[in-house]
């Protein structure tokens, strides 16, 4: 049956690698969910017609039933009256209905096997249906979550390749050489300033010398 292995299709899908395809995840949940409903739909429907027959068939049976028993009271009958003739016509007429009622005994051990598939089917399909009903935000960014940790492991992966690494090495040491410049600029800075401090001091001293003779001359005067 179509109907019963589409819903053991819906039943079974692993959620999640449906997720995985799609590119947006809350989008395929109703869809899934849409899916679920269009299906709970045809195969109410579908059980529904099941039903109705296998009523046909037990009704079929029932009348199949009464007409056995009137052919085996009438092949008594015959008997009673001495008409064997009459007899094995019954008989006869009796036999075929005996096959028609295994036919029909059958036929409903097959639908009645059938409903139960279906309903069976239809049950799961709805527990199914509601548990992506309770879960479906949960599982919206589970999926997110999912996505954007493969896209990163997929990125670190990228970035761990022999020539990745390599370039990423050599702009390390080409920061560190820069790094050493910057720091050597601040010695020669400190270096220079400690010399125009020492000038400075020299230049005052020269000064004051200059000023301490003017001041002797004067004194001498």
């Amino acid at each position: 049956m179509k109907v019963i292995k589409r819903f053991k299709d819906i039943v079974n899908a692993n959620v999640h690698a449906k997720l995985d395809k799609m590119e947006n995840p809350e989008k395929m949940i109703r869809f899934m969910l849409t899916e679920m409903e269009e299906t709970l739909i045809e195969a109410k429907s579908s059980a529904a017609e099941r039903l109705a027959n296998r009523s046909i068939i037990e009704d079929d049976i029932k009348r199949t039933k009464e007409l056995l028993k009137r052919w085996e009271d009438r092949a008594k009958l015959a008997v009673e009256k001495d008409r064997d003739d009459l007899a094995r016509e019954a008989l006869v007429e009796k036999s075929r209905v005996v096959k028609r009622l295994a036919h029909l005994e059958e036929e409903l051990l097959q639908m009645e096997s059938i409903v139960a598939s279906m309903q069976e089917q239809i049950t799961k399909l709805e527990a199914k249906r509601e548990e992506v009903r309770d879960k479906q935000r949960m599982l919206i960014q589970r999926a997110y979550h999912a996505k954007e940790k493969k896209k990163m492991v997929e990125t670190l992966r990228a970035i761990d390749t022999a020539s990745s690494y390599r370039k990423f090495s050599e702009l390390e040491e080409k920061i560190e050489r820069m790094e050493a410049d910057a720091e050597m600029a601040g010695y020669s800075g400190g270096a220079q300033t400690a010399e125009k401090q020492f000038s400075q001091m020299e230049t005052d001293e020269a000064i004051e010398a200059e000023l301490a003779q003017l001041k002797t001359k004067k004194k001498e005067s």
